[in-house]
């Protein structure tokens, strides 16, 4: 055997056993980690009054989203949105849960491929919820919070509605054991 075979399988020895304890490593981290990063993820979530987020969020749109324009909705007044939702501070965080709302479609997607287009959807809709919130974070710092609160967060509270309906209905297709810990925390 000549050296340049002995070195050539000697290469060809090193790059296997590096690519096999590649793969153990992250054969290992991924099961010791997916528990893990459930929970935090959840953990990230801010609870909020579910009766009132759905209560003005059904006021402005329907289960589908649509924006209602029947005589049948209530019409809440602002002080009444302000109430129900815990006013500004309320809608930063249900921003901030609209973001968490996407990380949990993302971390279904690694089992349920189908995620991936319902995790963009929801990424965009976190984006316009994000977008009304600065609104009302501008109107705030100008002094028109009161005026613009209706116009801003009434359609940012339904968007966020329909994430969550959205979210537990992908986590209940996919036939998730994680689901009824989503439904108490959402």
């Amino acid at each position: 055997m000549s050296i340049h075979t002995a070195l050539f399988l000697a290469a060809i020895l090193i790059f296997v056993l590096i690519l096999g304890l590649a793969t153990a490593y992250y054969s290992r981290r991924a099961r010791s980690t997916s528990t893990g990063d459930w929970q935090q993820i959840l953990g990230r979530l801010t609870m909020m009054d579910r009766d009132g987020v759905a209560q003005v969020a059904l006021d402005y749109a329907d289960e589908s989203g649509k924006r209602r324009t029947d005589d049948s909705c209530a019409e809440l007044e602002s002080p009444q949105i302000w109430t129900l939702i815990g006013g500004l501070e309320g809608l930063e965080a249900l921003e901030r849960n609209s973001i968490v709302l996407v990380d949990l479609a993302f971390y279904v997607q690694q089992w349920y491929p189908e995620a991936l287009v319902l995790a963009e959807e929801l990424r965009l809709s976190a984006r316009e919820v994000q977008w009304h919130v600065e609104r009302l974070q501008g109107a705030a710092k100008t002094g028109n919070l009161e005026s613009s609160f209706a116009d801003y967060a009434q359609p940012a509270i339904a968007k966020y509605y329909l994430m969550t309906r959205q979210i537990l209905a992908l986590y209940e297709r996919g036939n998730l054991p994680m689901l009824i810990d989503l439904q108490r925390t959402i």
